[in-house]
């Protein structure tokens, strides 16, 4: 008589379990990474809304004292009055009382300046971060404003009718009082070949030929008025000027101009 063998049959591990397990694991991978990304979105626009309001405040304090420090001479009394300007007008953003960390009266001014022509505001502050991060809950920022101050003409400074100005070209040797002098205001002029050897120029000299540009086998070339050379190229560095105005002191190693150098 044949004995029945009895199957046992051994406990298994449902599948759905490894599903629940996978799923935990993954959950806790990319939520934490989701949350931080929603929480960088959301401190670059709170970032974002606090520097403009800091930005507004700032540039509307250094433009408001550079208008109304005109008569200040003290330059620490004028930059007390930029900050009394910019406290008045950030105050009145309410992003920047929820946001920035500490009081917003306190923030830093270090490296703030005003001179008798400039007004520069350096301000420094905390953001509160919407989620602490690796024991980081703040951001600090920066800006700056600059202002030139509205002083207007200062007698102090020189004139232009207090100092004496000349003319002076790249290449030219000497300056000039007068800008339309001849050796400066050159006229040019075209002239045929055949009439070269017999023209003068108004100094009755002679024209000789330019080494740098005439060459054989040409019809026409150029002359000035006073002039010694003719050339057939009508842009050559002998017949342009490049006329400049400077100081009677910054023209040193040139010799006065003979025809108008001795004006005053």
């Amino acid at each position: 008589m044949k004995t029945r063998k009895k199957h046992t049959k051994k406990s298994e591990t449902p599948i759905c379990t490894c599903k629940k397990g996978s799923l935990t694991l993954e959950s806790a991978v990319v939520i934490p990474v989701l949350v931080f990304v929603f929480a960088s979105i959301l401190m670059i626009f709170r970032i974002l809304q606090v520097q403009t309001a800091v930005q507004e405040s700032a540039t509307y304090a250094t433009r408001k004292t550079a208008a109304m420090a005109v008569n200040v001479e003290s330059d620490s009394v004028a930059l007390s009055m930029a900050k009394g300007y910019y406290f008045h007008h950030v105050s009145k953003y309410e992003v920047v009382k929820k946001y920035m960390k500490g009081s917003w009266i306190m923030t830093n001014f270090n490296g703030s300046s005003c001179t008798e022509d400039d007004i520069l505001l350096k301000i420094s502050y905390e953001i509160k971060m919407p989620i602490k991060f690796a024991n980081i809950d703040s951001i600090r920022i920066f800006q700056t404003s600059h202002q030139r101050r509205w002083t207007g003409d200062n007698p102090r400074l020189e004139r232009d009718d207090d100092v004496d100005y000349v003319y002076i070209t790249e290449t030219g040797y000497a300056y000039h009082r007068d800008i339309n002098c001849s050796h400066i205001d050159l006229s040019i002029h075209s002239i045929d070949k055949k009439n070269i050897n017999s023209a003068r120029n108004q100094s009755g000299g002679k024209y000789y030929k330019c080494s740098h540009c005439v060459k054989n086998n040409q019809t026409q070339y150029y002359i000035t008025d006073y002039g010694t050379n003719y050339h057939s190229d009508k842009n050559c560095s002998g017949l342009k000027r490049s006329i400049k105005r400077v100081k009677l002191s910054e023209a040193k190693g040139k010799s006065p101009c003979k025809s108008c150098g001795g004006n005053n």
